[in-house]
């Protein structure tokens, strides 16, 4: 069951390197955040609405620091990241997000480790890269605002992180609607003056269709469906066997590629598709 849900989980996410790195290309990486959470916080109010939540005030103050790292901290380095470098190496660095989820995890002492786990972990990733370096994705880059968008996107990660091993008690405690609910409600009022000061309303006005498409995909699937699933699995199954999950992205996109536009698929891509899988496998068992 959480297999599955990770599986639908790495499919939405696959696309939204694709989808931000469009609106990117109409709205800035302020203007976009503002959009995508003001609407995303909307739907989790309207699906919390009439909810009797009984939360401690101990938990609210921390619920609402973990919205701080989900929302203005994580998305706004992420996007600003994205704007700076390519898809390709934002999906390589977030192909890391196992390997902080497992040392704060340990930190934390709510997981033991194995060599199997360290070996899964180590292997899905070098699967990514192997990916992605099949796909040309990881040599269009210039040092010129490359080496900042990576370091942005790489601090994105590790806020990430924070985000699924702090909230996961929350999630267990408060059920998962709740917490992610709460913690994107929380993290969009706190980014609202920051986005609202920065951005343009004629930008939104001049969106294309594309434009909206991508809003769209980036609010119901990524922020919504996405985070619910995310959490859902979190919430039952220990934080790196769920992040592990992030490295079949490049695959799954890679793939798509291929359904949709007709890439071409490398012996390369094989191999490396092979070493995700495997790495997740051992990571599971570990």
């Amino acid at each position: 069951m959480i297999d599955l849900v990770m599986l639908v989980h790495s499919l939405i996410s696959a696309g939204t390197y694709l989808a931000a790195k469009r609106a990117l290309a109409e709205l800035s990486p302020f203007e976009l955040g503002l959009a995508r959470f003001v609407l995303a916080a909307a739907i989790y109010a309207a699906l919390l609405f009439r909810r009797r939540l009984q939360v401690a005030r101990r938990d609210a103050w921390r619920l609402a620091a973990l919205g701080f790292v989900a929302i203005p901290l994580n998305q706004g380095l992420f996007l600003g990241g994205l704007s700076l470098t390519t898809p390709g190496h934002a999906a390589l660095l977030y192909a890391m997000t196992p390997v902080f989820v497992f040392l704060l995890a340990l930190l934390r002492r709510e997981e033991r480790s194995s060599g199997l786990k360290v070996a899964g972990i180590v292997t899905a990733f070098a699967g990514a890269a192997t990916v992605l370096a099949s796909r040309g994705q990881l040599g269009r880059w210039s040092i010129r605002g490359g080496v900042m968008g990576d370091l942005l996107v790489l601090c994105a990660v590790v806020a990430w992180a924070v985000y699924v091993v702090w909230g996961k008690p929350y999630a267990e405690r408060y059920g998962v609607v709740a917490t992610t609910g709460l913690t994107v409600i929380a993290g969009t009022i706190l980014y609202l003056p920051i986005g609202a000061a920065l951005s343009r309303g004629e930008h939104f006005r001049a969106l294309s269709p594309a434009g909206w498409a991508s809003l769209a995909y980036l609010v119901v699937l990524t922020s919504v469906v996405a985070y619910l699933l995310y959490y859902f699995a979190l919430a039952r199954e220990d934080a790196s066997r769920v992040a592990i999950w992030s490295n079949t992205q490049p695959v799954l996109t890679a793939l798509l590629a291929w359904a949709v536009y007709g890439d071409r698929i490398t012996g390369a891509f094989v191999v490396g598709g092979a070493l995700v899988i495997a790495g997740v496998a051992m990571t599971q068992r570990g």
